[in-house]
Parts: structure tokens; C-alpha cells; sequence
């Protein structure tokens, strides 16, 4: 019969209970883990951490409401459950929202910050009449041109491009920087290669839709000045406006015989060759 060594016996033993001990350390540290995780998780799912308070700032024609409701941001949510980038998406996805910010105020809170497009003027594309901010975009709500803004008459544009259209954009900023009491019933439009506005019953020529901004404002500037009716405004150069003086009778009677086909010529006399 084969005996063993009890100093080996003991070695044994001792490797044994190591071993049972911290297999039993483990499953505590496991267990204590667990415990927290779960506790952690009940705690995010309490109340403590669920939706108490909501805040939304900035919102007046747009239907932020409808995209609250769709994420469910309603009292009791829990808070890890709310994903703000997304919420952010769809609010930007209306065409009223100019920026929207969604902000986690833990532990109870949510802030819902907007800001929307305002109408600048009614445009008119090849898609017809539209209202739209200063930065191009169609904004929903009326279909036809009222009187309380000016209006950019440019039915040579797509309706698609629009947004994006130089001249669309350039008159928007136009009328942007004239005072409200000359932007609202002022019209912008294409003559030939260039914008033309009507404003406070002159004609101004606006050129190109570059610097759009100065010509405005050099334009109001202007327009406070005694400026004789039928003047034509020359805005081309914002820093150097001009301003034609109306063509008098004399001058507009001269054009009307200059351009006149089939009249006699004139003796000098006040008659027509051919009369006594």
C-alpha cells in the first residue's frame, strides 16, 4: 500500500483551501459587482433620474410639439432613455426650426431650445409664390403675396433652386437691411442682366446681388434726403450712389419727336415742311 508524505499531504490541502478561497472571493466580488450594476440600473430608472421638468424656449410657428410627443418627452421618462441628436434631427427637418438644441439638465430636467426662420418677403419662382426667410428657405402658411412684406419678383428661378439662387438670396438680404416701413412695400425684380427694387416710389437700380447690405442702408440714408419724384437711384456703387434727376417735358418731348416715325421734318419756322 503506498502511503504519501504528510508534508505533501498538507502542501495539498493548503492548495486546495487557496484555491476554494479565492474562487470564493471572486464570486463575492462578482455578486457585490452585480449588485451595484443593478442597483445602479434601478436608480437610473427611478424617478430620481426620470423626467420631472420640460423646457422649450423659442417656439412660435413651428410644430415642435408633434416631435416632443413622437421621442416621448413626457413626465416619468427616464432620463438615459432620451437620445438628444436625435431629437435635434427632427426638429431641424421642419422648416420653421433655423437651429434647435436638446440639453440633458440631470437629473430631472430637459431643455429644448429653438430658434425659428421669421418670413422676410413674398417670392415669387417658377413654382410660384412663397414666403421665405433671409436665408432662402420656404416657409409654410399663406399661398398668395399680402401686404405686409416686400416682395422679389423673379419667376425665371426654379422653385428648386431657389434657396440656394444668388439673386434670391441677394435680394432677401436686400430688403433684410432696408427699415420695415420701406422694405414692406418695396418689390425687387430682374431687368435684363441686373436687380432693380421699387422703393418709396423710386426706381433703384441694385446691379448685381453682391454687397446687398450697404446698398441697403445707403439707400435709406439716401431716401431721407428731398429727393425730386421720378428720380432714378443708382445703388450700384454703395459708397457712391447717384441719383438721375426725372427727364423734363422739354427733354421727354425731345424724345417722343426723336423716336416718332413718319414726321414731316421741321423748317425751323414752328410748321412742318409742306404747311403754309
Amino acid at each position: 500500500m503506498m502511503t504519501i508524505d504528510p508534508r505533501l499531504a498538507d502542501r495539498r490541502r493548503e492548495v486546495a483551501e487557496d484555491r476554494a478561497r479565492r474562487n470564493i472571493n471572486r464570486l463575492l466580488k462578482l455578486l457585490v459587482l452585480l449588485g451595484m450594476l443593478g442597483a445602479l440600473v434601478w436608480l437610473m430608472l427611478s424617478p430620481t433620474f426620470s423626467l420631472q421638468t420640460l423646457r422649450v424656449t423659442g417656439v412660435h410657428s413651428s410644430d415642435t410639439e408633434a416631435v416632443i410627443e413622437e421621442h416621448q418627452l413626457v413626465i416619468g421618462r427616464p432620463m438615459i432613455f432620451i437620445r438628444t441628436g436625435s431629437v435635434e434631427s427632427d426638429l431641424l427637418e421642419d422648416p420653421w426650426v433655423k437651429s434647435a438644441e436638446v440639453r440633458l439638465d440631470w437629473p430631472t430636467t430637459v431643455v429644448v431650445s429653438i430658434e425659428e426662420r421669421s418670413p422676410e418677403a413674398w417670392v415669387e419662382t417658377a413654382g410660384g409664390w412663397e414666403q421665405r426667410s433671409v436665408d432662402g428657405v420656404a416657409l409654410p402658411g399663406l399661398e398668395g403675396p399680402d401686404d405686409t412684406m416686400g416682395r422679389i419678383v423673379l419667376p425665371d428661378v426654379p422653385h428648386e433652386t431657389a434657396h440656394v439662387d444668388l439673386s434670391v438670396l441677394g435680394a432677401l438680404e436686400f430688403l433684410d437691411a432696408l427699415p420695415i416701413a420701406l422694405s414692406s412695400a418695396a418689390v425687387v425684380e430682374r431687368r435684363g442682366e441686373e436687380l432693380w427694387a421699387i422703393v418709396g416710389g423710386f426706381d433703384v437700380r441694385l446691379g448685381r446681388p453682391t454687397d446687398m447690405t450697404d446698398k441697403a442702408l445707403s439707400l435709406a440714408a439716401l431716401l431721407g434726403e428731398d429727393l425730386p419724384a421720378g428720380s432714378v437711384i443708382n445703388m450700384t456703387a454703395p459708397t457712391n450712389p447717384a441719383v438721375a434727376p426725372p427727364a423734363s417735358e422739354e427733354e421727354a418731348a425731345d424724345d417722343d419727336e426723336g423716336t416718332a416715325e413718319g414726321g414731316g421734318e421741321n423748317d425751323g419756322d414752328g410748321n412742318d415742311d409742306g404747311e403754309p
